[in-house]
């Protein structure tokens, strides 16, 4: 599920004022050649496939959402409603339908009803149950049926949030002794330990998922030889917590953390002997009653465990932070999709589990900007207020309006996804997929002119690109500034922005404050952490230290102390000092231990050196 940001806008607005504010997305996306060329996805029918739209019959009697909406039930929540929004936004005059999934049965059911009595020609949901180490998922085969009969039809999906909380290794065993036992353990990382770490936040259930393989699988999916898998939970002073035994290859704990502070715990996974011809172990760590949302790993690497992300047949979108731009690159959200999505055992033909399947998928296919704000009444009844929509749940609504856009022109069905591959704008290191952001930031403009929909801009006589300053120094400037825009003076926080956006890395770092603090602009503590990230790399030393603390404390950011201390010190080590940094410093070393510590400070001498090495 999205995750809403904080609250802006709050107020009696007219629904015009939401399409206006809304149109940065379009503009992102580079719809508006298309909008001006007459294509606003007249004709095409769109079905939304999300939680609930409970609030549709008030948004569609003041002209927010349309009142043709085909409803295929009301649900529970409102996502739905946001989404079709967003749909409506970048694709006004297309057909829009509703239906409320659920488990995967229920949304394969509401894909069918979708397009056997609505006849969509776009399917869009946002449905991620909880992940499954079987592939293909039920949802992949309910889908998968769908599009041998309906192979025009494009699905979209906007679920999948699953970087962070999954490692996937090959058994590396290490001699561990545990209540006085000794067991041959999993080596995690680099460092050759024998465990891995995980952080469970206050009040939280946590659920650790492990799957194994330890060569021959006979049916029923039990391991044959190598003797049972042990996973044990422990504090940090090696009090087991929970633990669970098992031969077949599929492990769970549950945990809950009922104090008031972090919980950091190891997990290891341990076996009696140390031969295990073929083995490799795969762990996922979630937080109970939200879906794919991962908990923080100390090793992790990309991938997903069998989420709504594992079908070839669906194009999974990621979402990008549109307040990070740079040059038209941009930040995925620190809780976007990541791939590629691996499934973890496949069945054999004794109805059993047989081992890892083999296949993984590149997903995400692409990335769309999420924050789209949408309106909803207001508690009293009494006008709306206005959120930003976040996520890959606002990102999947955003690419299937393009889609919509695209049909509309004409575009053939069975070209879009690779249209759409094709004209994307790289947002990695190069061209070419990668993990956070698939082939790129969708490009409607260029899409529709390599489908011949539109013809290719003239290119334009430009001057020299002027090279950002390397110090970008103003400090009476940027001081009045500063103080402007915590006064409310938003003209401030303009200039701000213009500059931070030309590359000055000053600039990014005061405009990072401005967010954060909400001087000027809406709070946003996501872009805080992306325009200080940038100033950080260029060597800003006031934002190395404010991102070490976005990590320490997860403001804007998954939460990584060590990350963050290593930051915070890099910064201390560049000459950076005032009185409440050195309690900061102290507060988050009481989080790590030695070795932690240790670590961090090798790290932080890196960055001090080379701030183009902090990630």
């Amino acid at each position: 599920m999205a995750l809403l940001a904080l609250l802006v806008g709050f107020g009696v607005l007219p629904a015009a004022r939401a399409r206006v504010r809304a149109s940065s997305v379009a503009r992102i996306l580079r719809v508006t050649r298309l909008w001006q060329a007459g294509d606003r996805g007249q004709g095409i029918r769109v079905g939304v496939i999300s939680g609930g739209a409970r609030n549709f019959l008030v948004l569609a009697q003041n002209a927010i959402l349309p009142a043709d909406v085909a409803l295929f039930g009301r649900g529970r929540g409102d996502e739905g409603d946001w989404m079709m929004q967003v749909v409506h936004d970048i694709a006004p005059d297309a057909r829009l339908a509703f239906c409320p999934g659920g488990a995967p049965r229920r949304t394969v059911a509401c894909a069918r009803d979708l397009i056997d009595r609505f006849h969509a020609a776009i399917i869009v949901d946002d449905i991620n149950p909880q992940p499954v180490f079987f592939a293909p998922t039920a949802k992949a085969q309910g889908y998968a049926r769908l599009l041998r009969h309906h192979p025009q039809v494009l699905f979209l999906t906007g679920a999948g949030n699953n970087g962070g909380g999954y490692y996937q290794g090959a058994w590396r065993p290490r001699p561990v002794v545990l209540r006085g036992r000794r067991w041959q353990a999993q080596t995690f990382g680099p460092s050759a330990r024998p465990y891995d770490r995980l952080w469970v936040p206050p009040g939280a259930e946590a659920i650790v998922l492990l799957g194994t393989r330890g060569g021959d699988t006979p049916p029923g999916g039990c391991a044959a030889r190598g003797g049972p898998t042990r996973l044990i939970v422990t504090n940090r002073a090696g009090r087991v917590r929970a633990e669970t035994l098992s031969d077949c290859p599929l492990l769970q704990v549950r945990l809950h953390n009922d104090r008031a502070r972090l919980a950091r715990l190891r997990l290891y996974v341990v076996r009696r002997h140390r031969a295990w011809p073929g083995g490799a172990i795969k762990l996922v760590a979630i937080r109970a009653g939200m879906g794919i949302s991962p908990l923080w790993l100390s090793v992790h690497t990309e991938g997903g465990a069998g989420n709504s992300a594992t079908d070839p047949g669906l194009m999974a979108v990621a979402a990008i932070d549109p307040a990070s731009g740079d040059h038209g690159r941009y930040l995925p959200e620190p809780y976007a999709n990541g791939g590629p999505q691996c499934g973890d055992f496949g069945g054999d033909a004794a109805g059993g589990t047989g081992g890892f399947a083999s296949a993984c998928i590149r997903q995400p296919v692409f990335a769309a900007p999420d924050r789209t704000l949408v309106a909803m009444p207001a508690a009293s009844g009494r006008g709306y207020r206005y959120r930003p929509f976040t996520g890959d749940s606002a990102a999947g609504p955003a690419a299937a309006g393009v889609a919509a856009l695209l049909l509309a022109a004409h575009a053939p069905p069975q070209r879009i996804e690779s249209l759409l591959k094709r004209t994307a704008r790289p947002q990695g290191a190069g061209p070419g997929w990668a993990p956070r952001t698939g082939y790129g930031l969708i490009d409607a403009d260029a899409a529709a002119v390599a489908a011949h929909i539109l013809a290719p801009r003239q290119a334009q006589m430009r001057g020299p690109v002027m090279a950002p300053r390397a110090d970008g120094m103003n400090a009476r400037r940027d001081q009045r500034l500063l103080i402007a825009a915590r006064e409310g003076d938003k003209g401030a926080a303009r200039a701000l922005r213009r500059r931070a956006r030309a590359g000055d890395p000053i600039a990014q770092s005061l405009l990072g404050t401005l967010y954060n603090r909400g001087w000027g602009v809406d709070m946003d503590p996501r872009a805080a952490h992306a325009w200080w990230t940038r100033a950080a790399h260029a060597g800003v030393t006031n934002a190395i230290y404010n991102l070490g603390i976005t990590w320490a404390i997860g403001r804007g950011a998954t939460a990584d102390p060590r990350r963050g201390y290593a930051l915070m010190r890099a910064a201390e080590l560049r000459g950076l000092s005032f009185p409440p940094m050195e309690r900061a410093l102290r507060h988050i070393r009481a989080l790590l231990s030695a070795r932690a510590q240790g670590r961090a400070r090798q790290r932080a001498r890196v960055f001090a050196a080379d701030p183009a090495a902090i990630p």
